[in-house]
Order: C-alpha cells, then sequence, then structure tokens
C-alpha cells in the first residue's frame, strides 16, 4: 500500500457515513444500517458491484462514498502486513474521479454501466496514470504512455481504477508470493495463498476491497484464485477481449477476465471489456455482446458432462465432497449430470509448457524493450525472483536448454489439435463440463514447491493447474463459481467449461448453479 492510501482522512468517513444513514435515500432497512459508523458500513463494501451501480443511479449512495468505503477497508485489512492484494493504491486518483462522476450524477447524466464504480486492475495491464509494474522490481518505477485497452474500456464506461493488484512475478505462477512486493495473503485464512497469478485481483475482490477487478488467465490464472479465494472468475474465449497494452506471457493462450462477487457481476464486466482492439490482432471483430439478461432457468432440462478420469483422479475429499453436493444441487433443480472422458489429456502438461516457455521468454523480454531498449532476458535475470529466473534462465542465458522450434511448432499444431478433439467429443451431446476448479483448496504460504495433498507431497504448482491448464491450451471459455467450503472454511470453486464463443450461455449457466447453491459466504476480516 503507498503513502496515498494512509493519509485516509477518517473522520471525513465518518461524517460521509453517518451522513448517508441519515439520508432519507436509504428507505430499506438494509442499505439504512450501512452507514451507521465508518467501519459498521463494511455490509455495503461486499454488495455486488450491480447492487452499487443501481444505488448510485438512483442516489441512494454517491461515488465518493463508495471510493472512502474501500480504502478505508485497504488502510485497516491491506498492506504489507496485511492481505497485501495491492502493490499500488491510487487513492488521490480514485477520489479525483469520483467527484467528476459524482457531478454528473447529480445532473442525472451517467458515464456508462459502471459509473463510479472502484475497479482493480491486476499489475501486469497498462495504466497510464498508475504505474504498472508487472509484479517485477525491475519496472517498480514504471508508467506506460498509454492504458491497455481492456483498462480504456473500463473508464470509458464510468469505472474508476482505485489501484493495481499484486501477482506472481511476470505472472509465472499461482501462488502469488512475491519476492519483491510481499506475499498475497487469502481473505479467509491469512496463512495460505490466494493461488495466483491474478492472486491480487481474487484477494481485493473476495476482502471488498474493490467492486469487481480484471486479471489474466493463462493456465488458470483469474479461475485459480477465484476459487481458492471464494469469488467468480471468468476466463474468456482466446480472442473475445482485446489484450492491447497487456505484459504478455503466452499470445497463444494469454486472455483477460473478470473477477467479481456475483456471475452478475462478471457478465456485467464482460460486456464492457469485451470486443475488438486494434492493438491485438486475434481480437474479434464483431461487436460485443450484451451478456448481462441472465436466467436462473438455465440448467433445467439440461445435460452435464463431469471428466472424472484426469480431473478427479488425485482430488482432496473434502473438495470432492463439495462438488458432489452440487453435482445433486443441479440435479434436484433439473439437470442431469453424466460421466464422460477427456481425451488426450496425458499430453496436456507437456504441451501447455511447450508453448508457454517458448513465447515467454520473448514477451517478457520485448515488453521490458518499452521500458529500457536495450533489455534482454540476461541483462535482468539476476533481478528476477528464483522461479520467475529459473524458468526464463532454462529458455535463455548460461547453460540455457530453450524449447525446440520443431517441438514448440509439434505442440501448436498437433498437441493442441488433440486435446481440442477429446474436448469436442466429450462435449457432445452435453451443455458443458463440470469439474473442480482446483483439486484442493489452498495451500499454506511458503510451499511453493510441494504441498500436501491426500498425506503425500504433491508438486504445488502442476497440482494447482492440472485442471485448468487443459482447458486454456485448447482456448475454450470457462468460470469458476463459489461451490462450498472445506471443514477449515477454505473455499472450494465449481468449474464449468464452455465451447467457444458460448459465453452467454456459460454465464447463464454459472448464474443458474450460484442461484441454485447460494453458496458464497464473505470472509471475516
Amino acid at each position: 500500500m503507498d503513502n496515498e492510501s494512509k493519509e485516509m482522512d477518517r473522520r471525513t468517513f465518518m461524517k460521509l457515513g453517518l451522513a448517508a444513514t441519515a439520508g432519507a435515500a436509504m428507505t430499506s432497512s438494509m442499505l439504512g444500517s450501512l452507514w451507521a459508523g465508518p467501519l459498521k458500513g463494511d455490509a455495503a463494501a461486499d454488495l455486488p458491484l450491480h447492487v452499487l451501480a443501481g444505488m448510485i443511479r438512483k442516489g441512494q449512495i454517491t461515488s465518493k462514498q463508495v471510493v472512502e468505503l474501500y480504502l478505508a477497508r485497504i488502510e485497516k485489512f491491506d498492506g504489507r502486513k496485511g492481505i497485501n492484494a495491492y502493490i499500488t493504491v491510487a487513492a488521490d486518483q480514485a477520489r479525483e474521479q469520483a467527484e467528476k462522476l459524482d457531478k454528473l450524477a447529480k445532473g442525472k447524466k451517467f458515464q456508462g454501466p459502471l459509473h463510479g464504480l472502484p475497479i482493480a486492475v491486476k499489475d501486469n495491464m497498462d495504466t497510464a496514470s498508475i504505474r504498472t509494474t508487472g509484479g517485477s522490481s525491475i519496472l517498480e518505477n514504471w508508467y506506460p504512455k498509454q492504458s491497455a485497452t481492456a483498462v480504456e474500456r473500463l473508464q470509458k464506461a464510468g469505472a474508476i481504477i482505485i489501484g493495481k493488484t499484486n501477482m506472481h512475478e511476470f505472472a509465472f505462477g499461482i501462488t502469488t508470493n512475491n519476492p519483491h512486493y510481499g506475499p498475497t495473503r487469502n481473505p479467509y485464512d491469512f496463512s495460505r495463498i490466494p493461488g495466483g497469478s491474478s492472486g491480487g485481483s481474487g484477494a481485493a475482490v473476495a476482502a471488498a476491497f474493490c467492486a469487481g477487478a480484471i486479471g489474466s488467465d493463462t493456465g488458470g490464472s483469474v479461475r485459480i484464485p477465484s476459487a481458492l479465494c471464494g469469488v467468480v472468475g471468468l476466463k474468456p474465449t482466446l480472442g473475445r477481449v482485446g489484450r492491447g497494452g497487456l505484459m504478455y506471457l503466452s499470445f497463444t493462450r494469454d486472455v483477460i477476465g473478470p473477477i467479481t462477487r456475483t456471475v452478475k457481476d462478471s457478465a456485467m464486466m464482460l460486456s464492457v471489456i469485451a470486443g475488438a482492439d486494434p492493438r491485438d490482432p486475434d481480437a474479434v471483430t464483431k461487436d460485443a455482446i450484451d451478456y448481462r439478461t441472465l436466467s436462473r432457468d438455465a440448467i433445467k432440462g439440461k445435460t452435464f458432462g463431469v471428466p472424472k478420469k484426469y480431473f478427479f483422479e488425485v482430488i482432496d475429499p473434502e473438495t470432492e465432497r463439495v462438488m458432489n453436493d452440487t453435482f445433486k444441487a443441479i440435479e434436484k433443480a433439473g439437470g442431469r449430470v453424466k460421466e464422460v472422458e477427456v481425451k488426450s489429456m496425458d499430453i496436456a502438461t507437456p504441451t501447455g509448457f511447450n508453448i508457454v516457455l517458448a513465447e515467454a521468454v520473448y514477451l517478457i523480454e520485448n515488453y521490458l524493450k518499452t521500458f529500457d531498449p536495450q533489455a534482454t532476458i540476461e541483462k535482468y535475470l539476476d533481478r528476477m525472483g528464483p522461479d520467475v529466473k529459473g524458468a526464463l534462465g532454462s529458455q535463455k542465458g548460461p547453460g540455457s536448454k530453450p524449447v525446440p522450434g520443431y517441438l514448440y511448432v509439434e505442440s501448436i499444431k498437433e498437441g493442441r489439435r488433440k486435446m481440442t478433439e477429446g474436448f469436442e467429443s466429450a462435449m457432445s451431446g452435453v451443455e458443458a463440463l463440470l469439474l473442480p476448479t482446483t483439486p484442493l483448496p489452498a495451500s499454506l504460504i511458503g510451499e511453493e514447491a510441494e504441498c500436501d495433498l491426500n498425506g503425500k507431497k504433491v508438486n504445488t504448482f502442476l497440482t494447482f493447474i492440472r485442471n485448468c491448464d487443459p482447458v486454456s491450451v485448447v482456448g475454450y471459455p470457462a468460470i469458476t463459481v463459489p461451490a462450498g467450503y472445506s471443514a477449515k472454511g477454505l473455499p472450494i470453486g465449481l468449474q464449468i467449461v464452455a465451447r467457444p464463443w458460448e459465453e452467454k450461455k456459460l454465464l447463464n449457466l454459472a448464474y443458474a448453479v450460484e442461484q441454485t447453491t447460494k453458496a458464497r459466504k464473505p470472509p471475516k476480516l
């Protein structure tokens, strides 16, 4: 947390809270109690993004009040000794923008669907007015000239960028135990990881430090932290959201997606950030769809595939229990669940690694050149954390053994083709696939190399990406929704996988599951 957020005027916040309580606009008992004092208003912070948007439009709350509420929570619960969800908090910019948007709102003029809502951005997306570090000390003072396309679209829709979230360095990992900015902690248990690489975004949304957030997903980096932090994370189809201004890890696999507290919020944010992008040739050129109309009856009469082989073979018993309970709830709501098999999963890990390692070494170096025209991986390798240094050093530098060109092409062409055929076959005759987002709940901070699963030591990285990475290799859309909790109160997520370009269907199915189970419980900070 930077010095700006530490300068929070708590007396001003108290006045805002008390004034809002006294205001006649707060007609319901719930809204009337939200602003009884500076911290009793925390119930408002956890409200869904779409509810806050409606309150701003009805004059029940101002954008400035929402910004101050989140900044107060950040001041109290974040920072190096707290959850540590943010690398940079843009307190002054957020307040200034809120005042401008509140003036518009007084005249019944609204900039867009996200008018006045504070949104957090993963720190690997360019922001012209806020530093962009990529979780690296190399870029600790870097201010890009132009914001990422997704950020520009958020701001055009009226969103306020409240800060840049902590992440695994250069998005190359799943723990968000950042060696330069400190570890992000899981809001449900500060001794555990939030997941990664978008761990700061997941933790910020779960802890109610923002109305919503965006992250990037290469092999699960939106879905894993969302699942481990008990929120909703959407990985769109490759090409659905333009990636201009993203600090790429893999142009074959990277996507940008929303992290929110509800599915309706996810639909709202996707409607804003989706679409063509002149800076991303892979982005779709057709107009974006409005995803906001959702039905809670979407699972009725539908058949879903459950791929037990591979995805359920090594799984935590409590995760399996939550999955089975969720399947029963879906059947009770009128859906049908049957077992299917996704073939060619034996090549998923090598195929994925061959693609990412070969692309990342070029893409990270290429981004560093915008900061330093003379940049090379070798020049900055010693300033990188151990895991990133190991991964990139294996591809470029002394003693490196890079992925051979023929193996990269083989993975892109043949490996992905076989895996895609496996998914297509498994999804024949079913609406979507249902599987656990991760094989186990959040592991302990410090278990970077190995963690415990069913009494055995397993590779932490490979275990947590196991159920997400294959979906990224084939580029399919997927969403994780809160499904339940372990005996220790750790969140467990259900992943729903649809066919390419079926985000509308995916969001409807996720919304129906969410409304059926009503599983999410906010963390008690």
